[in-house]
């Protein structure tokens, strides 16, 4: 037999604190295989992050390495436990000693076990294999009980989705101020009812999104983003649904708008040749998507896709048009700069009139939270102590919880900051003095953009379009009287407010 010899390392972070560190592991293996005149000639070092399947792989490759190198002679462990914590584990490393002609070393306690080993030494190898076994199954029995009650105190016991971020000091979890915004644009691309996922995914990436090594979003994970409630306050747990005591990233309604646009039949068609009005508009005649085509190889067209079936009215309007058409849209949202500031002001001392209603408020929705929580505790007392069925259980739990996260939202807008809350009413009236001159001078795409930003979708049956804007554009709309006539050079009807 050869002296050389291969070395496997393994540690968690609890032993890490106990002196088994995989660098402490690692420089008495060496120790030992040099007083043994040992030559280690491969070595595998297997952390807590290499838990499970990535674990299994290195231990197996160890194991066909040793198998297919006739040279390899030995094989050092620091302890048993550091070897294997399970019977089918085990039955490898006997399989290596007996079949293979490998000793198999423990460095920490200097034992050899090998082919010649008698049944008082495969005995107590046994008894340190059952005794590693049973310490796994005690920490994996804590571990889960220790989540579970980390779930029921209202935090997700497991890493925190895309837009959060463990805090290891406190052992919450906190909204990840860099990459939450994407999630927030993310609900509202989908919502929006123009963007499919793979659309979304390329605008969002477009925008600056990458995973934690620097790639695109894959799809799925946008899929999972999109449909996962833990961004609206609750998430589930082992089967059953908890209200997080983390801050939601969207608004309940926001998340339902986005999982209806999900789910619905006449999603947004991918926009390959990237025409700037395509998904931005409905048909007025049947609903169903407008989309542009190209024309002698150069004009673009925009037209309903006829997917319930051809109908009158379905003329082809060159984009040219389309963007006058849009003209006395973003112009009906366009305030005069006098009156822009003059609203400012109001709003201002309307904001500071409004402080004590909405502390008011704020109290109602506390106290009303209190109530349906304590709903909610008796509820599970109830199904403690089998005095109701699953169905109901399941029905009410659902109920309470979706109320307890939609009054949760409540009351942090209720506690919004009236300075931000001002600047930001200051920042739409700013967009609001100057937003038809930037949509007259800006490209089609960045015309587009304006239009999303302002409306939540635009009905056109080849004549007229009709916007329904977003708040708090349709207020400013609304204020506008009825306009039929010329915007540029066009003669058409728009009818908005």
């Amino acid at each position: 037999m050869t002296n050389k010899a291969l070395l496997y390392v393994r540690v968690s972070s609890k032993e890490q604190e106990d002196g088994y560190s995989l660098d402490a592991q690692e420089k008495l293996g060496h120790n030992y295989a040099r007083v043994n005149k040992l030559e280690i000639v491969k070595k595998w070092r297997i952390s807590e992050s290499a838990w499970g399947k990535k674990e299994r792989r290195a231990f197996d490759q160890m194991i066909d390495y040793a198998k297919k190198h006739l040279e390899i002679g030995h094989i050092i462990f620091d302890i048993t436990d550091r070897m294997t914590r399970n019977d089918f584990d085990k039955m490898k490393i006997y399989d290596l000693a007996k079949q293979h002609d490998k000793k198999i070393h423990f460095s920490r306690s200097n034992k050899i076990f090998d082919k010649n080993s008698n049944s008082d030494e495969e005995f107590m190898f046994d008894i340190e294999v059952a005794v590693a076994k049973k310490l796994s199954n005690d920490i994996s029995r804590k571990s889960k009980m220790g989540m579970l009650e980390k779930a029921e105190q209202g935090w997700l016991p497991t890493l925190a989705p895309l837009g959060y971020k463990n805090n290891h000091e406190t052992a919450e979890i906190d909204i990840d101020k860099a990459r939450s915004r994407f999630v927030i644009r993310a609900f509202q691309l989908i919502a929006s009812g123009s963007y499919s996922l793979t659309m979304a995914q390329e605008k969002l990436d477009e925008e600056g999104l990458r995973t934690r090594r620097g790639k695109q979003i894959p799809r799925n994970t946008l899929y999972e983003l999109i449909r996962n409630p833990f961004y609206y306050g609750v998430f589930s747990w082992k089967g059953k649904t908890y209200t997080g005591k983390h801050a939601p990233i969207v608004s309940k309604d926001l998340f339902d708008k986005a999982n209806k646009a999900l789910k619905e039949d006449g999603r947004p068609w991918e926009n390959k040749r990237n025409f700037a009005f395509s998904n931005l508009m409905r048909c007025g005649v049947c609903g169903c998507k407008v989309l542009g085509e190209i024309h002698k190889g150069r004009y673009i067209y925009y037209h309903c896709t006829f997917t319930k079936g051809r109908h009158q009215d379905a003329n082809y309007i060159p984009e040219e048009k389309i963007t006058e058409m849009f003209g006395p849209i973003v112009q009906k949202v366009s305030l005069p700069v006098k009156l822009a500031d003059w609203l400012k002001e109001e709003l201002k001392e309307r904001f500071r009139l409004d402080s004590k209603v909405t502390t008011d408020g704020a109290k109602a929705l506390k106290t009303e939270y209190d109530s349906v929580y304590k709903q909610l505790s008796n509820l599970y007392e109830l199904a403690s102590g089998g005095i109701t069925n699953k169905e109901v259980f399941q029905a009410k739990e659902r109920e309470y919880s979706a109320r307890l996260a939609d009054l949760k939202i409540k009351i942090a807008n209720a506690a919004t900051n009236p300075a931000e809350a001002i600047k930001e009413v200051n920042e739409t009236l700013e967009l609001t003095k100057g937003v038809a001159e930037l949509y007259q001078k800006a490209k089609a795409h960045d015309k587009a953009e304006i239009l999303r930003a302002i409306g939540s979708g635009y009905s056109f049956d080849g004549k007229k379009v009709v916007p329904t804007y977003r708040a708090p554009f349709d207020l400013i709309a609304a204020s506008c009287p009825k306009t039929t006539g010329n915007w540029r050079s066009s003669n058409i009807e728009i009818w908005g407010g």
